[in-house]
C-alpha cells in the first residue's frame, strides 16, 4: 500500500473533523426551520469530531517509542503546549486591541481557555502520557485476541447505547417496572469499559489500525451499517432528550465505522493530496483559533452584511448565510494558522532544538 495516499486519508479525516468542531460551535446560529430545531440537530452530527480526534490520537501515538521517553515527552511539549501559550499570547493582544478582554492577567485568560473552550488538550495529555506504555502492552497481544477486544467493545457500547434509550422511553411511558428491569440489566451488563472519558477512543486507535486489515468484506459492510444506524440513532436520541452519556456510547460504534471508511479510501491527485495536507496540519492551530474566528464571522454576516435582519430571511437564504459564515470561520482560522505556524512557531521549535542538542552536547 503506498504510505502517502494511506497518510492522505486521514490527513483528510482530520481536517474535516476539524471543519466539524467549527460547526458544533456555530450550530446554535443556526436556529429553527419550521419548527425543527436544526441547529441542535446539526451541532449533534457534528459533534462525532471529538471521539474521531481522540481516536486520531492515539491511530499515530501507540507506537513503539523510536527515541528515548524523555525526547518523546520534549517533542509533545513543542507540538502540544508550545502552540497554547503563543495563540494564546496571540488572541490576549488581540482582545485587548479591540477592547473585548474581560481579564488584564494573560495568566489568568490562558487559564480560562485551557479550563474551557480549549479542554481537549488536558483531556489529551494523560494519554499522551501512557501512550508508549500501551503501545508495548497492546503489541504483545495476538491478531486475533485484538480482533475480538474490537467486537466485545462494540457490543459493550451499543448495549450501552440502546438500553439507555429503552430506559428513557419506559420512564416517559410510565412503565415503571420495565424501567427498573433494565436499570437493573445495566448495573450488571457493562455499558462502556470506561464510561465518562475519552481515554477508551484514544485505545481504541491502536486497535482499529491493527485489526482493520483483519476484517473480511461482511465485517467491514456490517459494521459500517450498524455505524450509519446509531449514528441516526444517536442525533434522534439527543434530540428526544433522551438519557445520552458524555461522551455518547453510541460515538464508539460510529467511530470505528468511520474510520474503516476512511481507511478505504485513497486520494490519487498530488495536488489534492498537498491541499489536504496542507489544511490537516493545520488543525490543532485552527482548534485554537476557531472560537475567535467564528465570533468574527458571525459578526461580520449576521450583524455587519445581514445588518442584523437573520431571523428574517427564509430558512434557505438562512441556511446558507450559515453555511457561509461557517466555512468564513474555518477559512480565516486556517489563513492565520497558515502565517504563525511556519513564522513563529516552527521558528521557536527550531531554536528550542538547537538549544537542547546544544545543552545534550
Amino acid at each position: 500500500m503506498n504510505t502517502n495516499k494511506r497518510l492522505t486519508n486521514w490527513d483528510l479525516l482530520r481536517a474535516l473533523s476539524m471543519f466539524l468542531v467549527v460547526v458544533v460551535h456555530i450550530a446554535p446560529q443556526l436556529g429553527s426551520f419550521r419548527g425543527i430545531n436544526a441547529g441542535a440537530i446539526a451541532g449533534t452530527a457534528a459533534i462525532i469530531c471529538d471521539p474521531i480526534f481522540f481516536c486520531l490520537s492515539g491511530y499515530f501515538a501507540l507506537k513503539p517509542l523510536k527515541k528515548s521517553y524523555k525526547d518523546y515527552l520534549f517533542g509533545k511539549v513543542l507540538s502540544l503546549l508550545l502552540p497554547i501559550f503563543v495563540y494564546a499570547g496571540l488572541l490576549y493582544a488581540y482582545k485587548a486591541a479591540t477592547g473585548s478582554v474581560h481579564d488584564t492577567s494573560y495568566i489568568r485568560y490562558t487559564s480560562g481557555l485551557v479550563q474551557g473552550g480549549w479542554w481537549f488538550v488536558p483531556a489529551l495529555i494523560p494519554c499522551i502520557l501512557v501512550a508508549p506504555v500501551l503501545a508495548k502492552m497492546f503489541d504483545a497481544l495476538d491478531d486475533r485476541t485484538c480482533k475480538m477486544a474490537l467486537f466485545i467493545t462494540l457490543g459493550i457500547y451499543a448495549w450501552g447505547g440502546l438500553s439507555c434509550a429503552a430506559n428513557s422511553l419506559l420512564v416517559n411511558s410510565q412503565h415503571v417496572t420495565l424501567a427498573a428491569a433494565v436499570s437493573i440489566l445495566q448495573r450488571i451488563i457493562p455499558r462502556s469499559l470506561l464510561g465518562g472519558t475519552y481515554f477508551t477512543f484514544f485505545c481504541l486507535g491502536y486497535f482499529i489500525k491493527r485489526v482493520t486489515p483483519l476484517l473480511d468484506k461482511r465485517e467491514t459492510s456490517f459494521i459500517k451499517s450498524i455505524g450509519i444506524l446509531f449514528f441516526i440513532f444517536d442525533i434522534a436520541s439527543a434530540y428526544f432528550g433522551f438519557e445520552r452519556s458524555d461522551p455518547s456510547f453510541n460515538w464508539m460504534i460510529v467511530t470505528v465505522a468511520v474510520f474503516i471508511t476512511f481507511d478505504g479510501i485513497r486520494v490519487h491527485s498530488q495536488a489534492l493530496s498537498k491541499i489536504i495536507e496542507w489544511a490537516a496540519k493545520r488543525s490543532y492551530s485552527i482548534y485554537l483559533l476557531q472560537y475567535a474566528t467564528i465570533e468574527f464571522a458571525t459578526t461580520a454576516i449576521y450583524a455587519g452584511a445581514l445588518n442584523g435582519g437573520y431571523a428574517e430571511l427564509t430558512w434557505p437564504l438562512r441556511l446558507a448565510s450559515w453555511i457561509l459564515a461557517a466555512a468564513l470561520a474555518y477559512g480565516l482560522a486556517l489563513a492565520v494558522a497558515s502565517i504563525v505556524d511556519p513564522l513563529i512557531i516552527e521558528s521557536i521549535r527550531t531554536k528550542l532544538k538547537q538549544h537542547r542538542l546544544k545543552a545534550a552536547g
